[in-house]
């Protein structure tokens, strides 16, 4: 793995760990729950939005397969009524799966690969690969954050208190 992404790459695993403890012990209806009245994101959109970025990164990487969670979750897809979305367990088996394919595709990346130009627009003033990988990483920890107010929302104890949990159990 390149050294040059080690801490973006530790902040990558950090995301999957923490959207994955978030979805630990939810319940099917407070993962669609949405705020503004009904017209807001719920964390099953969320999740859904953040494997969608992660398939749209993927591709960027090499991966040839195809982004499942773009209809539902892609870009300009928009928070929909939590009936349109998989079932929780299905949710949290897609992040799983997601992860362990986007880390995967990390190791592989080489010092070279990481400073190769990256045209994507995105607004970060490394134009490389690193620079994109650093916005897609604070990308997704914005979300997880979203995802722990709502969690708290809905009476579930913070994310940081679910880690400490989660990790004091092994």
């Amino acid at each position: 793995m390149s050294q040059l992404i080690g801490p973006v790459v530790d902040l990558f695993r950090f995301n999957s760990e923490l959207a994955a403890i978030a979805l630990a012990d939810l319940a099917p209806e407070d993962a669609v729950y949405r705020v503004k009245q009904g017209e807001g994101s719920s964390i099953a959109y969320l999740v859904g939005h953040l494997c969608s970025s992660r398939y749209g990164l993927l591709k960027v990487l090499g991966a040839a397969d195809a982004n499942p969670y773009k209809e539902l979750y892609g870009e300009g897809a928009g928070a929909r009524d939590g009936d349109a979305y998989p079932p929780l367990t299905a949710i949290a088996a897609g992040w799983k799966d997601t992860a362990e394919k986007l880390h995967a595709a990390l190791e592989r990346l080489t010092d070279e690969d990481a400073m190769k130009p990256d045209d994507s627009g995105f607004p970060t003033p490394e134009k490389s690969l690193r620079g994109r990988l650093a916005f897609i990483a604070w990308h997704e920890s914005y979300h997880i954050g979203q995802i722990g107010i709502l969690r708290t929302e809905r009476g579930y104890p913070s994310l940081r208190k679910a880690l400490y949990q989660a990790r004091q159990q092994g």
